[in-house]
């Protein structure tokens, strides 16, 4: 399931309703109403304009809005929560299911989390195993990498973000946002060893081709089965699909089954037994994919843990 850590979605006018002109901000030009604007930065990204030119309702939001369920992200099956913590605020009302089925997404954020302690590491092997150095500009940032395609055009423009979400987290900036949650420590634990990968997609072309939808409806958009991390990835870095050098066909066919069982012994060693007789020695069959397991995590196999990491985006 595809998830986001921002959305931005427009909408008809008439699915707002109850503005409260004292939190909202008013524009007019001669005594006409252009549009009544609400932003906020924190304890979450919070931007509602209802642009009455137009006819058009926009709402940006973060996926921080789902308070102790932004581990979850923003996803298909609670979207519904993020309009209703907005409607909680009192600061107007939304037509949350007129929203849900009629609305067009026109930016998003696709987020993935990731369990990695190396993030060093993987910054260094992206920045010298990139597919091509002048499409592809890195930008080292504190905690991780920006990776960007050098697109004269916004919807050929790519933006992948790549850093430690545990470090994030314990900046000055989210003490307002853990402030909101009734269990800060579960989320603090959850987000332990992190990195987040992080896809900016700021145009309706680029939405519909990187999430490989026929329109820009936000129910077909968050029923995407496609994966736009992996495709950048690929498209941005070498290796990712290489596989690593092993020096004969029965080390290759036992990494094959590593590699089928996520590199989990428990997993191999259930499916060795699984496929053997009841006479097999399950400790001695075991020893060459214990032995081949720890080369690839020795110097023997340098890159293999992060193009398996990738691998998992």
């Amino acid at each position: 399931m595809i998830r986001f850590d921002k959305l931005k979605i427009v909408t008809d006018i008439n699915h707002i309703s109850n503005i409260d002109e004292k939190a909202f901000t008013a524009q007019s030009i001669g005594g006409l109403l252009l549009y009544h604007k609400y932003s906020i930065d924190k304890p979450y990204q919070l931007c509602i304009i209802a642009n009455y030119q137009h006819s058009e309702l926009s709402i940006e939001f973060t996926g921080k809005i789902l308070r102790d369920e932004y581990i979850n992200l923003i996803n298909q099956t609670n979207i519904k929560k993020c309009f209703e913590e907005i409607n909680r605020l009192g600061i107007c009302t939304l037509a949350i299911n007129d929203i849900i089925q009629k609305s067009e997404v026109v930016k998003c954020d696709v987020t993935k989390d990731v369990c990695y302690s190396e993030l060093d590491n993987l910054v260094s092997y992206i920045k010298q195993n990139l597919s091509n150095y002048k499409k592809w500009i890195p930008k080292e940032k504190q905690n991780g990498i920006v990776l960007e395609n050098s697109a004269d055009t916004p919807r050929h423009r790519k933006r992948l973000t790549i850093y430690n979400k545990e470090h994030e987290l314990g900046l000055s900036g989210n003490k307002e946002f853990l402030g909101l949650l009734s269990d800060q420590k579960a989320l603090l634990d959850y987000f332990k060893g992190k990195i987040r990968f992080e896809l900016n997609i700021n145009t309706k072309v680029q939405i519909r081709a990187l999430l490989e939808v026929q329109n820009n409806t936000l129910e077909d958009i968050l029923a995407s089965t496609a994966n736009p991390l992996a495709t950048v990835l690929n498209e941005a870095v070498r290796g990712i699909e290489k596989t690593p050098c092993v020096k004969n066909v029965s080390n290759y066919l036992r990494y094959l089954l590593l590699k089928d069982c996520k590199f989990n012994m428990i997993e191999v060693e259930a499916k060795i037994r699984s496929l053997s007789s009841k006479n097999t020695a399950i400790s001695r069959a075991m020893q060459p994919y214990r032995q081949l397991l720890n080369d690839l995590n020795r110097s023997a196999y340098p890159d293999v843990k992060i193009q398996e990491l990738i691998s998992m985006v």
